[in-house]
């Protein structure tokens, strides 16, 4: 559906309902109008009946009958030209009866058609009933007059004008609506087109504010993640290439000087293939591992578990690797700190950060670990004595494939996951880690786990 034909449909439905409502309405009001505007009349004929039949009550009083009253003009009490009026006695016959707006006495006249009355109201005189008056309008159509008549039809031509007013400017009002709707609507639809032939710079541009504008603001944020994916995909590719580059051509060129006799086929230039064999094993293992962590399909085991259990854990599996490089390793773990986790991932990541201190730290330095309580969480910390890790370079230094060493071989200098690996492990704890300066003089890396209890 375009643009223009969602804001002529939208402002079509504005007003057809507008219309539709002032159908109603105007139906509505009439009704109610003729109704009320009828019992307006007959209470102003009843009100008249009521008051002629107490005047001529206290007459009869005064009297003492009918027979002696003498009648005076009635325009004081509510005689009307429009209004015919007739007095009987309570045997129904006549007493008197209304003529040019003078109520005569005698009985020349004939009693009206029951139909023909409008209102009655019973004369008592002394608490006894002794007649009653019959008052009608002088009108072919029944109660109302001509003046009635007029001002029914002008008060419903008001309305009708009003309903008419209230349809042009709601239908008015609903296409400007619906052009603010479809405004936003269409910048959605032009950046999800673009998106789609490949521009991943499209964008709507919107901030929120309404469900439309929310609609393009979460579009944006979609493109956004969509880019950054991409770019995720893009580095990765190209961050794999290289990382498989070096021990597939130290490979492809022992292979290739033993096949033309260059060098000799001995256990040594096997040794060589099987080692960079292996590295390309470990270093897709590794990619595997931290593919599956970053996009959640690792399982993970959260329980309660004390975090001094795995960090022992970790620390004696490493304790002869330190040994066999020279360095001191110190450690104070304090007990009792459950924190939910899966003591394997949480001895995984802490077996990193000590492989990676003991691959920083000179022969001869001090690599220490301690865990902690602060405040309501547990702090791993792992220190080291090392090279350290620049201000500048804390922002990236949980990158996959990155060295704080860049000197460093690939050998030496490990596969670049390991961080990246405990960065992972760590946000799936629900906790976070960090790199600070070492008060031993290099880094120190640091996990922290949200407390149970």
């Amino acid at each position: 559906m375009s643009g223009r034909s969602l804001s002529y449909r939208l402002g079509l439905a504005f007003a057809a309902v507008a219309v539709a409502t002032v159908v109603i309405a105007a139906i509505v009001i009439t009704v109610t109008w003729r109704q009320q505007f009828a019992e307006y009349v007959q209470r102003g004929v009843q009100e008249r009946a009521d008051v002629v039949a107490a005047v001529l009550a206290a007459e009869y009083e005064r009297a003492g009958g009918w027979q002696t009253i003498t009648f005076i003009d009635f325009v004081h009490i509510g005689m009307t030209p429009d209004l015919s009026m007739q007095v009987l006695d309570v045997d129904g016959g006549l007493v008197a009866y209304s003529v040019d707006r003078t109520l005569r006495m005698g009985d020349d006249g004939t009693v009206t058609d029951g139909t023909r009355v409008a209102a009655r109201s019973d004369v008592v005189a002394g608490g006894v009933r002794v007649g009653e008056v019959h008052v009608w309008r002088n009108v072919p159509r029944g109660l109302f007059t001509e003046r009635d008549l007029w001002f029914q039809r002008v008060s419903l031509q008001g309305l009708a004008l009003g309903a008419v007013i209230a349809a042009v400017l709601a239908s008015v009002a609903g296409a400007l609506y619906a052009r603010g709707i479809v405004r936003p609507i269409d910048e959605v639809t032009r950046a999800a087109e673009a998106l789609r032939r490949g521009d991943r710079s499209a964008r709507t541009g919107m901030t929120g504010g309404d469900p439309v504008r929310d609609l393009g603001a979460t579009f944006d944020q979609m493109a956004e993640a969509i880019q950054a994916e991409r770019r995720f995909e893009q580095q990765l590719t190209a961050d794999v290439a290289h990382e498989l580059r070096t021990p597939l051509q130290a490979i492809q060129a022992t292979v290739e000087a033993m096949q033309d006799g260059v060098l000799p086929t001995d256990e040594e230039r096997l040794g060589l293939i099987h080692d960079e064999t292996v590295r390309l094993g470990r270093l897709a293992g590794s990619i595997l591992e931290l593919s599956r962590l970053e996009t959640g399909s690792a399982v993970f085991g959260l329980v309660p578990v004390d975090a001094a259990g795995p960090v022992r854990t970790a620390i004696e599996s490493s304790r002869a690797l330190m040994e066999s490089t020279g360095h001191t390793l110190a450690e104070s773990l304090e007990p009792g700190l459950i924190v939910r986790a899966d003591a394997d991932r949480l001895r995984q990541a802490v077996g990193n950060l000590l492989a990676n201190a003991a691959r920083y730290t000179p022969e001869g330095g001090t690599v220490r670990v301690r865990v902690v309580r602060d405040g309501r969480e547990a702090v791993i910390e792992v220190a080291d004595s090392g090279i350290g890790v620049p201000e500048p370079d804390r922002a990236r230094v949980f990158q996959r494939f990155w060295r704080a060493d860049p000197a460093r071989s690939r050998v030496s200098g490990g596969l670049g996951i390991g961080l990246a690996v405990v960065r992972e492990i760590a946000e799936r704890h629900g906790g976070s880690v960090g790199v600070h300066t070492s008060d031993l003089g290099g880094a120190a890396f640091v996990i922290r786990l949200p407390l149970v209890g």
